[in-house]
């Protein structure tokens, strides 16, 4: 993970943020969930701050995004059951996507927060899509 990776994503983030009229929280973490970037736009809730931490932080956790993560529960299916996920800064809602190098390695994640958790998913998705 380098800083011009996450400093690349989160404009494409910020852009997208901005088209929907949307004030987003943007974080890059690396594969060790350490914290790479981060960048918050003027007006976004102070909340959303550690929320798209958070959203980064779980999809490194899992290697998934958050909102996969955060299927709704149904009689008889088998579910992940999660004690205690604040305790572990864990946030399973969208807006996180992990990242993964060419060679598909984990090298980090990246949290948006800002808007409802399609809202934040989608600017992930987004964000991190390869631009042509």
């Amino acid at each position: 993970m380098t800083l011009d990776y996450a400093r690349r994503i989160m404009t494409r983030g910020h852009a997208v943020a901005e088209k929907a009229g949307m004030k987003a929280v943007f974080a890059v973490l690396d594969k060790g969930a350490n914290l790479v970037a981060f960048s918050r736009m003027d007006g976004a809730w102070l909340a959303s701050n550690e929320l798209a931490i958070a959203k980064a932080r779980t999809s490194v956790m899992f290697q998934a995004p958050t909102d996969v993560l955060s299927t709704p529960l149904k009689i008889g299916e088998p579910l992940l059951h999660f004690d205690h996920i604040h305790h572990g800064g864990l946030l399973l809602v969208g807006g996180g996507q992990p990242l993964f190098d060419a060679e598909g390695a984990l090298i980090g994640g990246f949290g948006v927060s800002g808007g409802s958790p399609e809202q934040d998913a989608a600017i992930a998705r987004t964000a991190i899509e390869p631009q042509n």
